[in-house]
């Protein structure tokens, strides 16, 4: 984009969002070939000669390598499983019922403790933890794809509706997942595996100085998260608030940055943002977006002046996509002029109406010209959110974000360990009470706090107080920033349920 066409779009943007801020109210795999049923070989138990009277024998249909390449796995035409060499066994509290006879198994995917059996219909069960099995082109019969959409325009929907109608298909667990980001340091990375590949974090933030072998760890995660891959956050402003400085090169600060043309600033960001891609990041918790240099901002802020951050945080916004980067804008509703730092403690921001005049026009004006993500502060604003900070406030986010401002993107928390959080509630707690108010992605610490987040959100739907149709929309969100299309993850066992790589993940 050219610096006219750059500052055309801008301009148009920050018109419309004065004039809507004057007039806002207050606000798994199916095969296509039947197997055939290999020789069947009877074997007696350990001790007993094959030949003994009391010896009852047992069809061997396959025989597997145990958990590490240690000790064997035999699985019987019943289905039972006895070990050989090794204590572990696939675990399964409830096994699920065989159709058909078993005919043959395979084990689940590397570094996973499971198998599946295959059946004499042609159909596969998971039994254990089998890990994700990618559905290859081959394994799809023709037309799948094209089958999943036109069943969902067929219920009603348009295209644009199309990926999330195939998300409500997707696992329970896949789309609780989505909706968590752990914070960890680069060598802290190999605790998210686990995670990963049973989809329990849609992403990571990055947290701390990294090395140059950073990409090396990002893609080992990558590997088990597999056709639903993480986001990769970082927090890299410039100036003193940058996790990349000693590998990509510092940047100047926010304020720094307002002694540039706008059109210069759009260059670098491009430029830094395709740097970032090359290491695995593929998000950006920048730029701030707020007016004023108050507690905890200083020079993070473009200025004083809303139309001049309004301006340098869409160039912003606009390099950073361009260089394939998911850019977040911060935070809102504005914490240039907040009370208090929300690292330490609860803050406040000036009325509703002083927002609207101020704080809100870079908001409204790079919700206008672009795709943006928005993290949400822990900001409690007066005569709106009834003492509750933004991040857990429907009347913020639904209210004032979604409805007044128009963004139908992503929305993420600021980090719930954030003692503007911690002085009232658990991290868990604060999660629910996020995704139910309207954010997309609960910001967490390590994996014990993903974890419990996890838990907490499962209960929640369990109980009622988080809607499938809120959660829905959440994953949502978070796979369309990543680039994921739903639709592509949907498929059908051998049985005709729906799952994604696995039938024992059926949607509900």
């Amino acid at each position: 984009m050219t610096a006219l066409r750059r500052s055309l779009r801008f301009a148009a943007a920050l018109t419309a969002a004065a004039g809507l801020l004057a007039t806002a109210p207050h606000a798994t795999a199916q095969t296509s070939n039947q197997p055939t049923a290999p020789p069947l070989v009877t074997v007696a138990p350990d001790g007993l000669p094959a030949d003994a009277e009391t010896t009852t024998p047992v069809a061997v249909v396959a025989v597997l390598r145990g958990p590490g390449g240690v000790g064997y796995w035999v699985v019987g035409a019943d289905g039972a499983i006895e070990a050989v060499g090794t204590s572990i066994l696939p675990t399964a509290s409830d096994p699920p019922p065989l159709e058909a006879p078993v005919v043959g198994a395979r084990l689940g995917a590397p570094g996973a403790l499971g198998v599946w059996l295959l059946l004499a219909d042609g159909s596969e069960v998971a039994v254990g933890d089998p890990g994700p099995t990618v559905l290859t082109g081959q394994e799809r019969p023709l037309g799948w794809l094209s089958g999943v959409g036109v069943r969902q325009l067929l219920r009603g929907a348009w295209w644009n509706d199309v990926d999330r109608q195939c998300t409500s298909e997707l696992s329970l667990p896949v789309r609780i997942g989505q909706t968590i980001m752990a914070t960890l340091g680069e060598r802290s990375l190999g605790l998210a595996v686990e995670e990963a590949r049973d989809r329990r974090i849609g992403g990571v933030l990055v947290q701390g100085p990294v090395t140059e072998h950073v990409w090396r760890r990002i893609a080992e995660v990558q590997d088990f998260a597999g056709r639903v891959p993480l986001l990769f956050a970082v927090d890299e402003e410039g100036g003193r608030v940058q996790r990349l400085a000693e590998v990509l090169g510092r940047l100047p600060s926010a304020a720094a940055q307002t002694a540039m043309p706008p059109s210069e600033v759009a260059d670098r960001a491009a430029k830094h943002a395709r740097k970032m891609s090359e290491l695995g990041f593929t998000m950006n918790f920048a730029p701030v977006i707020d007016v004023g240099a108050g507690e905890g901002i200083g020079d993070r802020s473009f200025g004083d002046d809303p139309a001049t951050v309004a301006e340098y945080g869409t160039a912003t916004v606009e390099g950073l996509s361009a260089g394939g980067i998911v850019p977040v804008v911060k935070h809102f509703p504005g914490h240039g002029a907040a009370s208090a730092d929300t690292h330490d403690r609860a803050a406040a921001t000036a009325s509703l109406e002083d927002l609207r005049r101020r704080d809100l026009i870079p908001f409204a004006a790079v919700i206008g010209a672009t795709d943006a993500a928005v993290m949400v502060g822990h900001l409690t604003v007066p005569g709106l959110t009834g003492g509750l900070p933004a991040s857990l406030s429907p009347a913020a986010i639904d209210g004032v974000l979604r409805g007044d401002l128009g963004h139908s993107g992503l929305v993420v928390t600021d980090s719930l360990t954030m003692g503007a959080i911690r002085a009232r509630w658990t991290v868990n707690e604060a999660a629910v009470l996020a995704i139910v108010a309207g954010a997309d992605v609960a910001l967490v610490g390590g994996v014990e706090d993903a974890a419990a987040a996890f838990a907490a959100l499962e209960a929640a739907v369990d109980a009622g107080r988080l809607s499938l149709e809120r959660l829905d929309d959440a994953a949502t969100n978070v796979l369309r920033a990543k680039g994921v299309y739903a639709c592509t993850l949907v498929g059908r066992d051998g049985l005709g349920r729906t799952v994604l790589y696995d039938p024992t993940l059926v949607g509900r």
